[in-house]
């Protein structure tokens, strides 16, 4: 009688402690993203954005958690360009250079231009890009992947 009592307070005891490891975390649980309507992203010229999602953890789901930021550039066509904000050889911020007309990274000289793809500097390949879709007027970007 006394086991059964013991195994009746333990058993939920063990079953909370070992709960994360049996159920998997996700970070991002959405699978695309919505960064805004096509209509807010002028045609040709970088636009930043701030990327929100979910985070879920074995016992919660947080809203609205900044995961990072990324270039969105439209084209004529309503195609999108979307880059990672980050540069390819250190991951320092890379920014857009009106005057340039390219993205600039300040750290090594890193120089790219609107399709991403490298210019100058040391980095091995062109900027980080993500999948996108529009649906509704609205533009969904997977950062699940990079």
């Amino acid at each position: 009688m006394g086991g059964t009592l013991a195994a009746g307070i333990i058993a939920p005891i063990v079953g909370f402690v070992i709960h994360p490891w049996l159920k998997e975390t996700v970070y991002g649980i959405e699978d695309f993203i919505n960064i805004g309507k096509l209509d807010d992203f002028p045609i040709g010229i970088p636009k930043k954005m701030t990327v929100t999602s979910s985070k879920m953890d074995a016992w919660n789901i947080f809203e609205g958690l900044v995961i990072g930021s990324l270039w969105v550039i439209r084209h004529e066509d309503n195609s999108l360009n979307v880059f990672s904000t980050n540069c390819p050889h250190l991951g320092c911020g890379i920014d857009w250079g009106t005057e340039e007309n390219m993205f600039l990274c300040p750290c090594h000289g890193g120089v790219f231009d609107k399709s991403g793809k490298k210019v100058a500097g040391p980095s091995s390949r062109g900027l980080y890009s993500f999948e996108t879709k529009i649906e509704n007027s609205n533009i969904l970007v997977s950062c699940k992947k990079v």
